[in-house]
């Protein structure tokens, strides 16, 4: 009888019901909303899409452009102290509140006589023949806008040389940044009103952190990806995808780093379900890697799809969307062949089952996904070129 249940078993899981794939998807078109040329990040607040750029005059600003969803301009704001300021990544809370992070440049105090002394140039960089000698940008700076771009906070955190922030993360518990300080990848993080802990240094330059999540406990997950031994755990590949978990006390207390043999991975990007997305290169396929992950790092469903390598991914109502820079036919998605890189936004359930695909021929990589309840699910992408364009996966 013992037989017989488990041949029953074995036919029952071998059935085309059990084992049946899911449908092909058939490529939908995009709506490209408005083009955005100087565009170096998007978000989105209720309901207007908000673009930052950094420009250069006598110093550098930061520029904030606020759209409605058809790409009429709102407001333009001008981030502007008087020093060198940039920003590099951007997020919105749940008030809708807008913050940059980045870095500026301190205050100089004008003397009244001029000291007859030669400038300092800790960088050993010869001086162009410009009006005016830009000076260090040594301060982590974090920008607090109004919905609107008005200006409500600033934060600094003076450091000792220039940092490159690559990612930022906001909610109730505080503010958490990554990049790059002192050639090493570092972690900041700051309470509500910006008061800051001193960086914490992850690896060498043999690392890099490409994204952080805060959690609604003050702990910190951060993604990128390493080729060094990193708490412990030593290198698998010839570079490896690592997630770190950091407490709300600032100790490390968790590193899981990929296991694919000689394969080079990196995550670029994670969202606030812990859906990240990286690429994938084992010999010469290269693939972008879309999985979810549990609270304790377990996989809990991934995807490959064969990609340039350049993706963003973002989780809302339900929806896991995946944007990838796609060349080639990829299964499951319905005569999907591109001659040239082109912008693949597809679409998972909760399980990872892939439920749609749509794009333009216009747009060739994606930059960053923005959703909220008002727009939808909204994006920034490279075009052909230089060009930057805006676009939206419209409901019909």
């Amino acid at each position: 009888m013992k037989k017989l249940l488990l041949l029953i078993l074995a036919a029952s899981l071998l059935s085309p019901s059990a084992s049946a794939a899911p449908k092909a998807v058939a490529v939908k078109k995009l709506d490209i909303v408005a083009s955005a040329v100087n565009a170096e990040g998007l978000v989105a607040t209720g309901k207007t899409l908000v673009t930052y750029s950094n420009t250069g005059s006598t110093n550098s600003n930061i520029a904030l452009t606020g759209l409605d969803v058809t790409g009429v301009q709102q407001w333009v704001r001008t981030i502007d102290s008087g020093v060198d300021e940039i920003a590099t990544a951007a997020t919105v809370d749940a008030a809708g509140n807008i913050w940059l992070a980045g870095s500026s440049a301190a205050v100089t105090v004008t003397e009244s006589a001029t000291a007859a002394i030669a400038a300092e140039n800790p960088d050993g960089v010869a001086a162009e023949e410009l009006p005016k000698v830009r000076s260090d940008m040594n301060q982590i700076t974090i920008w607090k806008l109004s919905p609107v771009g008005e200006p409500l906070a600033i934060y600094l955190s003076p450091q000792t040389s220039p940092a490159l922030v690559s990612a930022l993360s906001v909610n109730s518990s505080g503010i958490s940044l990554v990049g790059v300080l002192a050639e090493r990848p570092f972690l900041i993080s700051a309470t509500p009103t910006g008061v800051f802990a001193k960086p914490l240094f992850i690896g060498t330059n043999k690392s890099a952190l490409n994204a952080v999540v805060r959690s609604p406990d003050g702990s910190v997950n951060l993604f990128g990806e390493s080729s060094e031994t990193l708490g412990g755990k030593k290198l698998a590949g010839t570079r490896d995808g690592i997630l770190v978990k950091v407490s709300k006390a600032g100790a490390v207390t968790s590193v899981v780093r990929s296991s694919a043999i000689k394969a080079q991975r990196s995550w670029l990007v994670a969202d606030s379900t812990l859906t990240l997305t990286g690429y994938v290169k084992s010999g010469k396929v290269l693939e972008s890697a879309f999985t979810k992950f549990n609270s304790s790092f377990g996989p809990t469903w991934t995807m490959r799809i064969p990609s340039t390598g350049s993706s963003t991914v973002l989780t809302a109502a339900g929806t896991t969307y995946g944007a990838l820079s796609s060349n080639s036919a990829i299964k499951g998605v319905k005569s999907w062949k591109p001659t040239t890189p082109t912008l693949l936004l597809t679409t998972f359930t909760s399980k990872g089952v892939m439920t749609g695909a749509y794009a333009d021929s216009q747009l060739s990589a994606p930059i960053s996904l923005v959703y909220t309840k008002e727009l939808g699910l909204c994006g920034l992408a490279k075009g052909s070129g230089e060009s930057i364009s805006i676009f939206r996966l419209a409901t019909r």
